[in-house]
């Protein structure tokens, strides 16, 4: 899936007129397939343009009959793009656009990646119907151990799983791992699924979802001396959700009953306070941060900062990098810890939640991620 930065970056500025972001806009919100609202296209719009986004958008719709048409009458009212408006967006934007109508490239449905056979991928096991429900697959000539498992969603539709473990913990080990799992099984979404040191703003217990949107290499930089003190310069080459799946998961910000049922499974010590979802930047690097000043300076950069961890921009560089059909990629990491607070005793549980709201989320949702033609 084309996400809408590369619709900005492949025209000049004088051409992003109006019309180009509204279908590049409703494209990225799979509107070829499933009916999106003005609101929603609105606030992709300004969350990638800010106050150059268009304003008026259900007027920029309804004055643009031939490429895109209202489908249900809502209230919210909710359109789709016509074949007209796919055949217009390539040759506005000059790109080759695939639609989920591809679908038949895709080998699998989920790819999931973990950094730990324990606790991480053995919570995944548990989660998605538990470990006899796998069987190990694969050629053994790869490095990576893979497992297959098969679940239905709450539509009845049977998703085909491949699961597997980076070799050590870390960005390049975890991109090499996800190139390997997407080459060789072509999943429709991959998903990095594990345990992750939150951040203290923002009221987070142990046990809530970081969703990484972006993720961020905070490493990427430049150090320098300037008047006598060492600087570090970023360069970060932040990466984000798609569009859709991004509108999907807002529908949990407030799901209380999701987070409810996951904690009431849990036969284990809970943690205080209600669990919920954080979806905001995720730094990752190559380092176990245990100093609080390191977070800070790193918040410097990134002021809402959700978390730090070691491998989710491995994941989605891997997958926003890979050829055709590329894959959607998210990060559920749980919090285990709080960075300079380090310890281990809410990893197994963090590690549960994680992987269920994982399975939670992707048989409710599939069907919204992916709705039929």
């Amino acid at each position: 899936m084309t996400e809408f930065a590369t619709f900005i970056g492949a025209v000049k500025p004088r051409d992003r007129t109006p019309q180009y972001l509204v279908l590049a806009g409703l494209f990225c919100l799979a509107a070829y397939s499933a009916p999106t609202s003005a609101r929603e296209l609105a606030d992709l719009l300004k969350l990638h343009l800010r106050k150059n986004s268009p304003t008026n958008i259900n007027d920029l719709l309804r004055k643009n009959p031939t490429y895109v048409t209202p489908k249900e009458k809502g209230p919210p009212l909710r359109w789709l793009l016509t074949q007209a408006g796919l055949d217009r967006l390539p040759d506005l934007s000059g790109l080759s656009l695939a639609t989920a109508s591809d679908s038949t490239q895709f080998e699998s449905d989920i790819g999931i990646i973990c950094a730990l056979e324990h606790p991480e991928f053995a919570a995944v096991t548990t989660a998605f119907g538990g470990r006899n429900a796998w069987k190990d697959v694969g050629d053994g000539r790869l490095a990576h151990m893979y497992r297959e498992t098969e679940i239905a969603t709450v539509a009845g539709a049977r998703l085909r799983i491949i699961g597997t473990t980076s070799t050590s913990m870390g960005l390049t080990a975890a991109a090499i791992a996800t190139t390997q799992l997407v080459m060789s099984y072509k999943p429709r979404l991959v998903l990095m699924i594990g345990i992750a040191a939150g951040t203290r703003s923002g009221d987070k217990h142990f046990g809530d979802v970081l969703i990484a949107d972006p993720s961020v290499d905070y490493n990427s930089g430049k150090v320098v001396h300037q008047n006598g003190i060492r600087e570090f310069l970023p360069d970060p080459y932040p990466i984000g959700l798609n569009a859709r799946l991004r509108s999907v998961l807002q529908r949990y910000r407030n799901r209380h009953d999701v987070f409810a049922k996951i904690r009431a499974d849990w036969s284990g010590r809970l943690p205080s306070g209600e669990n919920r979802i954080h979806v905001g930047p995720l730094g990752a690097a190559d380092q176990v941060i245990d100093d609080a000043s390191r977070v800070l300076e790193i918040q410097k950069n990134w002021r809402k900062l959700i978390g730090v961890e070691m491998e989710a921009y491995g994941v989605y560089r891997a997958c926003h990098e890979s050829p055709e059909p590329k894959p959607r990629f998210a990060s559920f990491k749980s919090v285990c810890d709080f960075a300079a607070e380090k310890s281990d005793s809410w990893q197994e549980y963090a590690a549960y939640v994680a992987a269920r709201f994982a399975y939670e989320f992707v048989a409710s949702e599939w069907a919204a991620l992916w709705p039929p033609s």
